[in-house]
């Protein structure tokens, strides 16, 4: 090869490597709006009656959105099933979006007051989320895209079972940061689905709460997901979501399209500590013609799924 077929070669290279970069940041096209919301799944401690939060900032690439009201405090308990607090909105190049940081504040509520972020006993004591550090910046895992001209949203996931641990010495503390970073997620809202449906407990057995785990099809292990994993001792610490179900009932949200397998765990308080225990896996099935191993869900679509539950299997 001569030498000036070696320079059109690396020319042409570095035309598509360059081709290839301004596809995920467009930044010749008009800029499209990015809401941003917060949602949160269920915590199993049945002693918690909310779980406040303090949010200082929603970084993209490292910069904070600009409408962004200031330091907000709110119950992020009190959005799930779908439910969303909105947290402010930016206008962004076109392009798809992975470096998304949320900031807390775990000193200080919006008030001033301390602290920043706790849970409130269904007795009403007010019980602090330690952490390491006096604000906490989380990477969060997950994607979104600004779309020029057009108005979009991201919700960022909070899993408040992935994230927040018993702590002896007061009683809750966040999680280590690659935990919150496995437990807090961001979507594409108009690209995700929903599951949801009743439960039948057909057993009659003596579950104090059923929870409904979403699983990518084939990544469910249950002899490690029902074991404490991690330094945190996360249960079902691959789910991607779950729903506690209530009165019958279930929902699981921002699921992004694809394939899932459901699973059905009974919880009870054996030792009567004030915490729930997991009593063991219902043997479940889905009415009608669905399979509880493999439900497809695809975008802006809810898919119905109720599930029979018969028996309680063993650990």
């Amino acid at each position: 090869m001569t030498f000036k077929s070696k320079i059109i070669r690396l020319f042409t290279f570095s035309i598509i490597a360059f081709s290839i970069v301004a596809c995920n940041k467009d930044n010749t096209s008009s800029p499209g709006k990015v809401n941003f919301e917060v949602t949160d799944a269920p915590f199993d401690d049945p002693e918690v009656q909310a779980v406040f939060v303090t949010v200082a900032a929603v970084k993209v690439d490292g910069k904070a959105i600009d409408n962004f009201s200031g330091k907000t405090t709110f119950d992020l308990a009190s959005y799930q099933r779908g439910q969303t607090k909105s947290l402010g909105s930016t206008n962004l190049q076109s392009g798809t979006y992975s470096n998304v940081t949320l900031v807390l504040d775990n000193n200080t509520d919006q008030s001033g007051n301390a602290p920043g972020c706790y849970v409130l006993t269904k007795s009403g004591q007010k019980k602090a989320i330690t952490a390491a550090s006096a604000t906490s910046e989380i990477a969060l895992t997950g994607q979104f895209k600004s779309v020029a001209d057009q108005t979009s949203t991201a919700v960022i996931d909070f899993d408040l079972r992935k994230t927040i641990a018993y702590n002896s010495t007061n009683g809750y503390k966040f999680a280590t940061d690659s935990e919150m970073s496995n437990g807090i997620r961001v979507v594409q809202k108009s690209e995700t689905g929903v599951i949801k449906g009743s439960t039948t407990d057909a057993a009659v057995t003596s579950s104090e709460k059923i929870v409904v785990y979403a699983y990518k099809k084939g990544t469910y292990n249950k002899a490690t997901e029902m074991q404490g994993q991690g330094s945190s001792g996360i249960t079902f610490k691959n789910a991607v979501t779950s729903s506690v179900a209530s009165n019958g009932s279930y929902e699981l949200h921002f699921l992004q399209p694809g394939d899932y397998e459901l699973h059905c765990i009974s919880y009870k308080d054996t030792n009567k500590d004030g915490k729930l225990d997991i009593q063991g896996e219902f043997q479940a099935s889905l009415l009608g013609s669905l399979n509880i191993s493999s439900v497809s869900v695809v975008a802006n679509a809810t898919v119905t799924a109720n599930i029979n539950l018969t028996a309680v299997l063993p650990l």
